[in-house]
């Protein structure tokens, strides 16, 4: 779709044919910032020229706002990524809360099986805290997941949660055991929730509760016909819904079962997926020799087919907050130079997600704390100012030690993290802004350029600077 011919007064001048080229160049003018000054420039400058390439394409006010800030802060994001920078200006654009604490399951691995081991208070997420988080976090978020160790039904205001994420544009997941008793289907239909993992490790009630102790396997499966007849209600295709099964040594031999059962409940997809070692917890429980992880589509969604769920209440969006955001000037720290590429193995969590959990933590990643680890980064307090919760003192350590190799007394349990490939594959990571593009973009990002965004290679990075100097 073309854009017009509005031209930028800012530091742009070109003829707006597409948004693609736009969206190339800033992102190459970004690359190219050699100091704190002239980023904040820079970025001050695109988020407007991305704000009017977007309204030209039909979108309202604050809908440009939202999606220039999303998008400027995903390049943003991508260029800190690659120099390894300490001190970052971008914003994660994965969120991830857990809205209660609690679970009424005890799986083995888990902090609520064994809380000797684990700093894991109960409590649920207010709504003042989960506001404050969004407010600082939502415009420029592009996907939020309502889960980490809790069970997030478990607090009743959950849907309303998801609806508040919805209001800043940012698509919603949530993983679930939903094993419990009082589900309100239709509330977590009308929330505007774009996608649902059910974890489900078994067909039959014995092999099922080996692993989700303390589950019922007749009430999730009731509880999923509850929601699909609740989808149906609604004539909507959303949740979409995926059944999750890990597979262990006991239950490997259910999984043609599992496949059945969940084509017979009308579910979207159905997840095999290798589980962690729990066997220092239950060595009774291992993980499945040779069983191959694989999506089996039953009634497929696509990418794009989220689009008819991006903008689900477009008269309830949070104008006001996306508008201050949009207007202030972007938070950088620092005039001074900024350092160049370096690619050395980093941590991605520290450059792409935050966490927060219903006390109010905030955690670098998806790791839960303990006595002798420290993953608690900072608090989130609505009763008094809090200071920036991506740039805390433990954040510069933590990637101060990958950038440089640099170990800190009394530093975070980062610099001692052995999980190597989990540090390289964060719950949301940058295929998740392609998909998000691919949702909310398919007529203003060509697919060139939403592969590109998803690619945060050497490779890619380069490109980038070749492509903007044309």
């Amino acid at each position: 779709m073309g854009l017009g011919h509005r031209r930028s007064p800012n530091l742009f001048s070109w003829t707006l044919l597409s948004f693609s080229p736009t969206f190339r160049r800033i992102d190459a003018q970004i690359r190219a910032a050699q100091t704190g000054s002239q980023l904040r420039k820079i970025l001050n400058s695109a988020k407007q020229v991305a704000r009017d390439a977007i309204r030209d394409a039909g979108h309202s006010d604050t809908v440009s706002q939202a999606l220039a800030l999303k998008l400027i802060n995903a390049s943003l994001s991508r260029v800190e990524f690659s120099a390894r920078r300490i001190d970052i200006a971008s914003r994660p654009f994965g969120l991830e809360l857990d809205p209660c604490n609690a679970c009424t399951l005890a799986c083995p691995g888990c902090v609520h099986s064994r809380r000797d081991l684990f700093d894991w208070p109960n409590g649920m997420l207010s709504p003042d805290r989960m506001a404050d988080f969004l407010r600082r976090y939502g415009p420029y978020a592009v996907q939020a997941l309502f889960c980490n160790y809790g069970e997030p039904l478990l607090n009743p205001k959950t849907p309303e949660y998801i609806r508040s994420a919805k209001r800043y544009l940012v698509q919603t997941t949530i993983s679930t055991s939903l094993s419990i008793q009082h589900f309100d289907a239709d509330a977590y239909v009308q929330s505007g929730l774009d996608y649902m993992i059910v974890s489900i490790d078994g067909a039959t009630q014995p092999t099922y509760e080996r692993f989700r102790k303390n589950g019922n396997i007749e009430l999730v499966s009731d509880n999923l016909r509850r929601l699909i007849a609740a989808r149906d209600r609604a004539e909507s295709q959303f949740p979409v819904i995926a059944w999750q099964f890990l597979a262990f040594e006991h239950n490997r031999h259910e999984i043609p079962a599992a496949i059945e059962l969940a084509t017979e409940l009308g579910l979207n997809e159905i997840r095999i997926s290798e589980p962690f070692d729990v066997t220092w917890d239950d060595p009774s429980i291992r993980p499945a020799a040779h069983v191959p992880g694989q999506i089996i589509q039953l009634q497929p969604i696509y990418p794009e087919d989220y689009s008819a769920n991006w903008n689900p209440f477009p008269d309830e969006l949070e104008s006001e907050s996306i508008q201050q955001v949009f207007d202030e000037a972007w938070p950088i720290h620092s005039n001074g130079p900024l350092t160049r590429p370096s690619h050395g193995h980093t941590c991605h969590w520290l450059y792409m997600n935050t966490i927060i959990d219903a006390k109010g933590r905030i955690l670098p990643c998806c790791s839960a704390p303990a006595p002798d680890f420290n993953l608690t980064f900072g608090h989130l307090d609505p009763a008094s100012p809090t200071p920036d919760l991506f740039n805390t003192p433990l954040h510069h350590q933590a990637r101060t030690h990958f950038a440089n190799g640099l170990d800190q007394v009394g530093g975070p349990h980062c610099q001692k993290c052995e999980w190597t490939e989990a540090q390289r594959q964060p719950d949301i990571d940058p295929t998740h802004l392609g998909q998000y593009a691919a949702a909310i973009f398919p007529e203003v990002l060509d697919s060139e350029t939403r592969n590109w965004l998803s690619d945060w290679s050497t490779k890619s990075a380069e490109n980038s600077v070749q492509a903007g100097s044309r």
